[in-house]
């Protein structure tokens, strides 16, 4: 298949195979990212609509059978266990390919609607943050509970001393570019993350990186829960689903807490401290497990970290879904906020209720 829209006679071919009825509307090519593509179609004659997802092969990570199912059994877990709002893969068919090329999973189409931005909520609602916090609390308590054990699984995962390594030395075509961006981002690695040092050696990056993150609580994260990961309800003030697993991982909870709340909690151009006080205090319930000093004390330089991330990852991708200086200037804007109040951020933050 490659990259290519999977065509009319294919999709009946898998529907045929695990008897899930006819093709009755054409084929919607929903997103193209940079390691999945997400098609939508409808079959008769129960008038069910599914989304495939094609795993793309390439260097943002390894595409394998195993991992895969890592993805999906975890995904199965919290919607079976937990009842969490997330689409479980359709069984059967399971994973699958097309001609021993990449591999397909089926999906239920989930009803919902994105971030709403409208002339009538021009900002963030704190409802929509406070359903994150939910979401990402129950998700994580399994920290407690353990019902899902932690296995095993060679997934990429976040390394902080390669990114800022990376944006430093790395970024010479996009610095050329968009220096005045590039100044921003330079501002916050220079001066907002001191404690992460600029290691080119491999080893000594694994070495420095274990050591930061060895008393954090360690489950199963998300690592990615932006806005056009999640679907609101048409009609409730809740989530209908959230989205497009891909880059999970088992790592430090504080990462997708660090990331949620950054994107989660601006209002417009600004970050609300008030909706990141209400966001801490949810998932700290619902995760029934208070943040630990360790998780505290490493909360603010996270969340640097983790936005940082995010704009190397757009930097060195071959596309974006936005305009690269949109998309880039909307991650900058929150942490932008957070370093501004120069080390007074756990105060704003923090609360005991």
């Amino acid at each position: 298949m490659n990259n290519s829209i999977v065509s009319a006679d294919q999709i009946a071919e898998i529907l045929t195979k695990y008897s899930l009825g006819e093709l009755t509307s054409p084929i919607e090519r929903l997103t193209n990212g940079w390691t999945n593509i997400t098609m939508k179609f409808t079959t008769t004659p129960d008038d069910k609509t599914y989304i495939l997802r094609i795993y793309l092969p390439g260097t943002l990570r390894n595409i394998s059978f195993e991992n895969i199912k890592f993805e999906l059994d975890f995904i199965t877990y919290i919607y079976n266990e937990l009842n969490l709002p997330v689409a479980p893969m359709i069984d059967p068919p399971g994973i699958f390919t097309f001609d021993n090329e990449n591999y397909c999973v089926l999906f239920p189409f989930i009803h919902g609607i994105k971030y709403l931005d409208t002339p009538e909520t021009p900002v963030r609602q704190l409802w929509q943050t406070l359903e994150i916090s939910r979401f990402l609390g129950r998700m994580h308590s399994n920290i407690r509970t353990k019902k899902l054990k932690l296995i095993s699984s060679n997934r990429c995962s976040v390394k902080f001393t390669n990114i800022k390594y990376d944006l430093v030395h790395s970024c010479e075509q996009f610095q050329k570019e968009h220096p005045d961006l590039y100044k921003r981002i330079r501002i916050i690695t220079d001066q907002h993350t001191k404690s992460i040092p600029l290691i080119s050696d491999t080893d000594e990056q694994d070495i420095f990186e274990k050591n930061l993150v060895n008393n954090l609580p360690i489950g199963y994260i998300h690592a990615d829960i932006h806005d056009d990961n999640v679907l609101f309800s048409l009609d409730e003030n809740k989530i209908a689903a959230v989205l497009d697993f891909d880059d999970m991982y088992i790592g430090p909870l504080l990462i997708d807490l660090a990331i949620t709340l950054c994107l989660w909690c601006g209002t417009g151009s600004i970050f609300n401290f008030e909706y990141a006080r209400e966001f801490l205090f949810v998932y700290q319930n619902e995760r029934e497990m208070l943040l630990t000093d360790d998780e505290w004390n490493l909360l603010e330089t996270f969340c640097y970290l983790t936005i940082l991330n995010q704009i190397l990852f757009s930097i060195q991708a071959e596309e974006c879904a936005k305009p690269l200086r949109n998309m880039i200037n909307e991650l900058l804007l929150p942490i932008e906020c957070i370093a501004k109040e120069e080390n007074r951020f756990l105060g704003k933050v923090r609360q005991i209720k």
